[in-house]
């Protein structure tokens, strides 16, 4: 298992697919289950702030094509008078 840190969030989200499907399986080990749970939490964790960090800068991104949009609008009802 990576390092989250170093993973992009689709390799972060693919291995918590894997995490979820050996937890599936009957054959895992109480141990080996309590770890791949942990290291699913932290990844679930991690893509969750991943997810909310890039919905914050598209949020961003919106309001600064409004406030263009908005300066735009100004100068062209400013040029009609």
């Amino acid at each position: 298992m990576s390092n989250s840190n170093t993973q992009s969030f689709e390799e972060m989200m693919k291995e918590l697919e894997t995490i979820v499907q050996k937890l599936d399986n009957e054959n895992v080990s109480l141990e080996e289950s309590l770890n791949l749970y942990q290291r699913g939490m932290k990844l679930s964790a991690t893509c969750d702030e991943t997810l909310k960090d890039a919905e914050k800068r598209v949020n961003e991104l919106m309001s600064d094509e409004n406030t263009d949009n908005n300066d735009d609008t100004e100068k062209v009802d400013s040029d009609d008078e």
